[in-house]
C-alpha cells in the first residue's frame, strides 16, 4: 500500500471511529437521561428528585455542547419535551420536577445554531416568577422565565417578522391547571424573549386556567391551520375568575392565522370550523 493510500485509509478509519464514538456517547447519555427522568418523576423524596434533576441538566448540557448535537435526533424521554420549528432555527427543551406537595418546578434550554448546526449557544430557562393575572401581559426575557412544559410550536410570520407560538402545560397546584399560549421571538443576536402582542385581544399571551377536576384540549390543527381549544367558563356561570370551578362548556375557541397575527373567535362548535 502506497503512503498516500495509507493516509487516506487512516483518515477514513478515524472519521468512522469518531462518528461511532460520538453515536455511542449519545446513546449512553440518552439512557442515563431516561434513568434520571424516572427518578425525577417517582423519587421517594423531593431531595432525591432534585438531585436527579441536577444530574439530568448536566448530562443534557454535555450532550448539547457536543459537536453535531444540533443535528442529532435526541430521543424524548419523560419528563423531557423537545421541540423544533419547521425552519430549524432552534431547539427548545423543557421538563419538570413534580414535588410531593402537588406543585411543579420547570426547567428548559433553548439551543440556537447557525444553518450548518455549528456555533451553537445555550440559553437556560428556570422558573423565576409564576405567571399570574398581574404579569401575564409582560414581555419576559429568557432569564426571567415563568416555567411550563411546552408541547407544540407553530410558526407564524407577520410583516416579515417570524414568531413562534408555543403551546404549554402547567400543573400549577392542587386546585387548578393551566394551559398557556405564548410567543417566542429570537432577535438578531439570537437572544430569546417570551410574549408578543400578536393576538387580536391585545395580550402578549393567553393563559387558560381551569379546575383540576376537568381536562381541556389545546391543540394545533394542521389541516385547518387553527389553534383550537375548549372554551372555559365557571360551572355556576357567575363566579368570574374563580378558576377552581372553571370547566369546558362543550364549545371551542379558535385562533386563526392572519397577516396581522392570531385572530380569536370564541364559542365555536367544531363542525362549524370546517
Amino acid at each position: 500500500m502506497s503512503m498516500k493510500k495509507y493516509k487516506i485509509f487512516i483518515l477514513i478509519f478515524l472519521l468512522f471511529y469518531n462518528s461511532k464514538s460520538q453515536n455511542d456517547k449519545f446513546t449512553n447519555e440518552e439512557k442515563e437521561l431516561y434513568r434520571l427522568g424516572e427518578i425525577m418523576l417517582n423519587g421517594d423524596t423531593d431531595s432525591i428528585r432534585y438531585a436527579a434533576n441536577f444530574q439530568f441538566k448536566n448530562i443534557l448540557t454535555d450532550i448539547l455542547n457536543t459537536k453535531k448535537s444540533y443535528k442529532h435526533n435526541l430521543k424524548q424521554t419523560a419528563p423531557l419535551s423537545i421541540l423544533q420549528p419547521k425552519n430549524k432555527k432552534f431547539k427548545l427543551f423543557s421538563w419538570f420536577v413534580p414535588q410531593l406537595n402537588g406543585q411543579y418546578t420547570y426547567y428548559g434550554v433553548i439551543q440556537t445554531c447557525n444553518k450548518k448546526g455549528k456555533k451553537c449557544k445555550l440559553y437556560y430557562l428556570e422558573t423565576i416568577e409564576k405567571l399570574n393575572r398581574i404579569n401575564q401581559n409582560n414581555t419576559i426575557p429568557y432569564n426571567h422565565w415563568y416555567g411550563c412544559l411546552y408541547y407544540d410550536i407553530v410558526l407564524i410570520k407577520i410583516k416579515n417578522q417570524t414568531y413562534y407560538t408555543l403551546l404549554g402545560w402547567d400543573g400549577n397546584d392542587d386546585y387548578t391547571t393551566k394551559k398557556i399560549i405564548d410567543v417566542l421571538s429570537i432577535d438578531k443576536k439570537q437572544k430569546p424573549t417570551f410574549g408578543a402582542n400578536i393576538f387580536n385581544n391585545n395580550q402578549n399571551r393567553i393563559i387558560l386556567e381551569y379546575s383540576n377536576k376537568y381536562s381541556m384540549s389545546l391543540t394545533y390543527d394542521e389541516n385547518l391551520d387553527y389553534i383550537v381549544y375548549d372554551h372555559l367558563e365557571p360551572i355556576d356561570e357567575i363566579s368570574i375568575n374563580n378558576f377552581e370551578i372553571y370547566a369546558p362548556n362543550l364549545s371551542y375557541d379558535i385562533l386563526k392565522k392572519t397577516e396581522f397575527g392570531w385572530q380569536m373567535e370564541t364559542n365555536i362548535y367544531l363542525n362549524n370550523t370546517k
